[in-house]
């Protein structure tokens, strides 16, 4: 009898279809320049990130990798508003744009191990392009 049975992979649509487990943590959003790393221990299925900023001025902004949301590769949360998207990630980068509004993060995470997802950079260690539109 095999002892190494098969596992889910990226590829593995049930596990995008089926109810996810929850990753849930809320804070205060460190200020623009020194994002936050939230690291999954599995891949996610779905994002859900709020803005708790009481007066809905204060914006806040997530990505995929550091250089990402320091520069332009990023969605901007404004205050008062919720963001949910359906994305595969073993990560998300976070911080405030303008102050540091409190947040809410939520991701409904899959049985996927997170070592199965690629890194997900701008650049190779080669130095040749990587992922676009991620920094």
């Amino acid at each position: 009898m095999a002892t190494d049975n098969p596992k889910a992979g990226l590829g593995y649509a049930a596990e995008f279809q089926s109810s996810a487990l929850p990753f849930v943590t809320s804070s205060t959003a460190p200020a623009a320049g020194s994002p936050v790393r939230f690291l999954f221990p599995k891949i996610s299925r779905f994002i859900m990130v709020s803005n708790k900023d009481a007066t809905g001025t204060n914006t806040l902004s997530f990505g995929f990798t550091r250089n990402g949301v320091i520069g332009n590769n990023k969605f901007v949360v404004s205050g008062g508003q919720t963001v949910e998207v359906e994305i595969r990630a073993k990560e998300l980068w976070l911080q405030g744009e303008s102050a540091t509004p409190v947040f809410s993060l939520l991701a409904g995470l899959t049985n996927i191990d997170a070592t199965m997802m690629p890194v997900l950079t701008g650049t190779l260690p080669s130095g040749s392009p990587g992922w676009s539109g991620v920094g």
